[in-house]
């Protein structure tokens, strides 16, 4: 197998494509459940250009909707918040329950042909995995349990109860790239000792014993803590049985779950904007046992490291690629699974594949 043409990269006409047969039927991580723990806490979240938001009702169910009122489409909420009992939308007004029904429309006759019970939120499906809220705008699409379900046993080593994680701090970081070159440079360690060869493998992950496993779905990364050279930032590897470890478990097309050593716990998420541009988003989470100034202080540090780092080179990756001399060499594949091995790489080129033509 080739590795992808570059055309896959630089064509607006692709990444139209991309949307609509990757993003829009994938499963999309929105937030922590701590985030919409109350009847009326809502979080929105934006699937390259379709905005939806999950919300809490009553009863303690979550929903998911598009953000789209039915009378003329104003959205009905912003950002994260809480509403007390119906989501009314600011430009007439329209008010729904918290579950999606229609419970009112201001001024509306029985002669406007308006009925309550037939206007409903457009639903979007809503799953919970670890503790965290997904939702996918494809109403046929697999459960995600059914797609990554012996991930929740790994995630558990790090993480006894991870529904029990708090939000604490996040930072973005924009990539002048397609989303697929941030979500390759992520999959692979071959880079490393050239980019990050003052900071990620110089106090962070050692590069002995490093492994990169296709995993159906997934890329599951694995390593241990560098305990050889001064450390990045203040961890404890005796603190936790797996606080020397390493993991970052990443899943098809672009969220990853990361436990960095000390115990410290991220969600990755690769979110498209256009053919060009991608925000690379960092969410913190504690549970409870680091402070979180510390939480903070390794946001900080990874923003000013491996972060920039990355967004330097995704970004001459690019420019590279939208080069009439650019073609693609193979790919380096080296032990099979080792830190200088591009098997990630070559794993969601087949899982884009595989996307793509399951859609045709």
């Amino acid at each position: 197998m080739q590795p992808l043409s570059a055309a896959h990269y630089v064509e607006p006409d692709q990444f139209r494509i991309d949307k609509e047969k990757i993003f829009y039927r994938t499963w999309q991580c929105v937030c922590h459940v701590s985030e919409v723990a109350v009847p009326g806490q809502f979080v929105t979240h934006t699937v390259v250009d379709e905005e939806i938001f999950v919300i809490r009702d009553k009863a303690g169910s979550l929903h998911g909707f598009y953000n789209v009122c039915r009378h003329r489409g104003h959205p009905l909420v912003e950002g994260k918040g809480r509403v007390k009992n119906l989501l009314v939308c600011p430009y007439h007004a329209w008010a729904y329950e918290l579950a999606g029904a229609l419970r009112r429309a201001p001024a509306a006759t029985e002669a406007d042909g308006l009925s309550c019970d037939q206007l409903h939120l457009r639903q979007v499906r809503v799953e919970t995995f670890c503790g965290f809220v997904f939702v996918n705008l494809d109403a046929g699409a697999m459960p995600l349990h059914q797609q990554i379900a012996d991930l929740e046993e790994v995630i558990c080593t790090y993480h006894p109860d991870p529904a029990r994680l708090r939000f604490v701090c996040e930072t973005t970081i924009d990539h002048d790239c397609n989303w697929k070159l941030s979500v390759e440079n992520y999959n692979e360690c071959y880079h490393c000792p050239t980019v990050h060869g003052s900071s990620l493998t110089k106090g962070v992950l050692s590069l002995d014993g490093y492994t990169t496993l296709p995993h159906g779905q997934m890329i599951w990364h694995e390593g241990k803590a560098q305990t050889e050279n001064e450390k990045q930032y203040d961890y404890d590897v005796s603190r936790s049985p797996r606080a020397g470890d390493y993991g970052a478990y990443w899943i098809f097309p672009n969220v990853s779950f990361c436990c960095y050593p000390g115990g410290y716990f991220t969600i990755r998420q690769f979110l498209p904007v256009s053919w060009r541009k991608t925000v690379y988003r960092y969410r913190w989470f504690s549970d409870g046992t680091i402070a979180d100034e510390d939480v903070e202080a390794l946001m900080i540090t990874h923003l000013q490291t491996t972060g920039a780092e990355d967004e330097a080179v995704v970004s001459k990756i690019q420019k590279g690629m939208e080069s009439r001399a650019f073609e693609p060499g193979p790919y380096v594949i080296g032990d099979g699974c080792g830190a200088m091995s591009e098997v990630g790489l070559r794993h969601f080129h087949q899982l884009y594949r595989h996307a793509l033509e399951a859609c045709a």
